[in-house]
């Protein structure tokens, strides 16, 4: 894995962290607490949540009597958070790590202590979890729901603290590896050296020793999992952790590890490329797993713990050069299922999803364009002609409750125009793909007035509006301008996170601002355009003035992998070079006005102008 996926943080220490798997989010600071902060539910977004349930507000240790105060260094990774602690006086080093394996509803810790003294020593650890047990809804006082005050025991015989809402029936439980053997469980009034964070919570503490030789490392395992619906499936859930965490963690590990080489970009501009990497890892941070089966992005942390939500078919778009073509497409297959389930009208699908796959609100005409238009671009960078016949059904109901919504397309709203046309558009791709007749589609859309283009851009346009305006007239620097801009609008140490325009109060991460970057950066600079189904890619790159080029490996077209290179041979000129294994495949270019296609029989070199 590159070394620009392993970040170090050692200022601004108070900004936010994100720890984040399908089944669970952990959310605290970089300095290793877990302050109060959000708005949704005032103070009470961090902690960890696993699905609508959050299960605490963070979790706390001291040893020998010191309690772990502030974290000299944070390390982000894409599956792991580290805390680094210089304990000098006491001649120790401590090192912090969570992880949230694929699948679970909870939190794994490592908790490593160096010794640094010349003779061995036993350290006593004690781990304190400060509950919050919630739901926004019941926060809320929404459907009826009342938040009681968490009540909580430790149980000697499986060496663990469990805890639930005392008006609710949800469940939470911590406790160490099976090897580690609790000397003594408390519940003190308030976490020692730290406070009590705001909420209905108990403190449950747990004693440990930690046998540590001289100048050598010892580490124990820990956990925290909660949102059952019963003490007995807690219980469960503590002992598959115990058991298989090792195997969890190298899963996911393994998982994305393949991830990260997909479409993996080296660029001169080391801003950009992480954004870019990044961009990966925020998907896969987002996506979540729902209880009846599927997966969804969900709609940004931790503010809204929703799926789908405002701009979902950009934000699934922007996983597809990403090499999230088939996670793509079996969102797309829930939000189906989801949409039946709810029984919404023909043609119509949800907009905003709950974590337990409830449609908290249905989308309209707007929503069932983009879904239609999404599916064909998902078929452009998949091929998957099964897919094409699945989606069919689904899509023509969409494009009849648009016929229905517009008049037979003769009353197109003008707020809408682009996302109707980028429709029929697709749906006469869908209908080719599968071997049926388009000419309704191409009939529908040449009634609709083409929108005039924009000559010059407005002083108020958003810099992602601008990025795409510069990209699609080859002002490929101008371009570049507007993404660093944006990639500069991050949180400080949220490595390359983007913050879209309209980022609500207290939002860290939102599932669609990805997209803003990825395709100019894709389809303008890069300057792909593929047709896996017809396996042609149309090819019209570019090499920013002051780069001597660029690289993308790995990218994942359909069933092949391309890699992609530049490297300057002129002030104005680049050798642009695509190689890949498959056959069959051909390579579209525009050289001083006239279109050539050539066939890309292992590895194809041109040179071009910028």
């Amino acid at each position: 894995m590159l070394s620009t996926y392993r970040v170090y943080r050692y200022e601004h220490l108070e900004s936010p962290a994100v720890t984040a798997g399908q089944g669970a989010v952990l959310i605290g600071a970089q300095n290793g607490l877990f302050p109060d902060m959000g708005y949704t539910v005032p103070g009470e977004m961090g902690g960890l949540w696993a699905g609508e349930k959050k299960v605490c507000d963070g979790f706390f240790f001291a040893i020998d009597d010191v309690p772990l105060l502030l974290a000299d260094a944070c390390e982000a990774q894409p599956t792991v958070t580290a805390f680094h602690y210089r304990m000098q006086k006491e001649q120790m080093h401590v090192v912090r790590r969570q992880f949230i394996p694929d699948g679970v509803s909870g939190c794994v810790i490592e908790l490593t202590v160096e010794n640094l003294r010349d003779t061995p020593r036993m350290a006593e650890i004690s781990f304190t979890v400060r509950t919050d047990i919630l739901t926004v809804a019941a926060a809320h006082g929404e459907g009826g729901l009342e938040l009681g005050r968490d009540v909580g025991e430790y149980d000697e015989a499986t060496q663990a603290f469990y805890a639930r809402d005392s008006r609710n029936p949800w469940h939470a439980v911590w406790g160490a590896d099976a090897k580690s053997r609790v000397l003594q469980a408390d519940l003190p009034e308030s976490v020692y050296g730290f406070g009590n964070t705001q909420g209905k919570g108990i403190n449950g503490r747990l004693f440990y020793r930690l046998r540590v030789g001289a100048h050598a490392q010892a580490t124990m395992r820990l956990f925290v999992a909660g949102g059952y619906a019963s003490r007995s499936m807690a219980e469960d859930a503590l002992a598959g952790l115990r058991e298989h965490a090792q195997e969890m963690i190298g899963r996911k590990q393994a998982r994305i590890d393949a991830m990260m080489t997909c479409s993996a970009a080296a660029l001169p501009d080391e801003m950009l490329s992480r954004c870019w990497n990044w961009a990966k890892i925020y998907g896969d941070w987002l996506t979540r797993t729902l209880p009846h089966g599927g997966c969804a992005l969900c709609a940004d942390l931790p503010e809204h713990p929703s799926l789908y939500g405002e701009g979902w078919a950009q934000a699934m778009g922007a996983l597809l050069p990403l090499g999230g073509a088939r996670r793509v497409q079996e969102m797309m297959r829930t939000l189906v299922r989801i949409s039946e389930e709810a029984q919404l009208a023909p043609g119509r699908l949800a907009r905003c999803v709950s974590l337990s796959g409830g449609v908290t609100q249905a989308g309209g005409a707007k929503e069932s364009a983009q879904f239609v238009a999404l599916v064909h671009r998902t078929l452009l960078w998949s091929g998957d002609a099964a897919f094409a016949g699945e989606m069919l059904p689904v899509t023509g109901l969409c494009v009849n409750y648009l016929r229905r919504a517009t008049r037979d397309f003769r009353d197109v709203r003008q707020d809408i125009r682009e996302e109707v046309c980028q429709a029929l558009a697709g749906q006469a791709y869908i209908l080719r793909m599968t071997g049926a007749d388009d000419r309704a589609c191409l009939a529908a859309l040449a009634r609709i007035p083409a929108p005039q283009s924009v000559q010059t851009l407005a002083a108020d346009v958003s810099l992602e509006e601008a990025a795409l305006w510069h990209g699609e007239r080859d002002h490929v620097e101008q371009m570049l301008g507007c993404l660093s801009l944006m990639a500069r609008s991050g949180l400080p140490g949220l490595p390359g996170a983007l913050r879209g325009p309209d980022a609500a109060q207290g939002v860290l991460l939102a599932s669609g601002a990805a997209a803003g970057l990825v395709w100019p950066m894709t389809e303008h600079l890069f300057g792909l355009e593929p047709d896996a189904g017809a396996k042609v890619i149309r090819f019209a790159p570019h090499t920013p003035i002051g780069w001597d080029g660029w690289a993308l490996e790995h990218l994942l077209i359909g069933d092949a992998c391309f890699d992609v290179r530049s490297e300057r041979v002129s002030p104005s000129q680049a050798r642009y070079t695509i190689t890949t294994e498959a056959a069959g495949w051909r390579v579209n270019v525009t050289e001083n006005g006239l279109e050539r296609t050539l066939p890309l029989d292992g590895e194809l070199s041109l040179i071009m102008g910028d």
